[in-house]
């Protein structure tokens, strides 16, 4: 009884988790990838007019010591010095899911 429990609990975290990051995906893709790109490298449109060059998220360098609050405040504020504007209106659940999204793109 207890394994089929943990087998049910194990796959219902596996596609909440998936929901999560397909709807964290869609809001990138939305607001982000203008800049970032689609493949959040860095290399979006937008990115050769920006100095300096948007962050690429694919980058261990990135996440190097970074944590989900790092990146929920540089979203929220902006960055200063940058062309990273702050998302205010961005819902907060909205900014969990992208933050979810940005993270499966994090080496491994």
């Amino acid at each position: 009884m207890i394994a089929a429990g943990v087998v049910w609990l194990g796959a219902w975290l596996t596609t909440a988790h998936a929901e999560e990051t397909s709807r964290g995906e869609a809001i990138y893709m939305a607001n982000c990838m203008i800049c970032h790109g689609e493949s959040a490298n860095g290399t979006g449109p937008a990115a050769p007019a920006m100095r300096p060059a948007p962050s690429d998220f694919t980058s261990a360098d990135f996440w190097k010591d970074r944590t989900d609050m790092d990146v929920r405040l540089a979203v929220r504020a902006g960055r200063p010095g940058t062309s990273m504007m702050a998302f205010t209106k961005l819902p907060s659940d909205d900014l969990d899911m992208l933050i979810a999204y940005l993270r499966t793109k994090q080496p491994d």
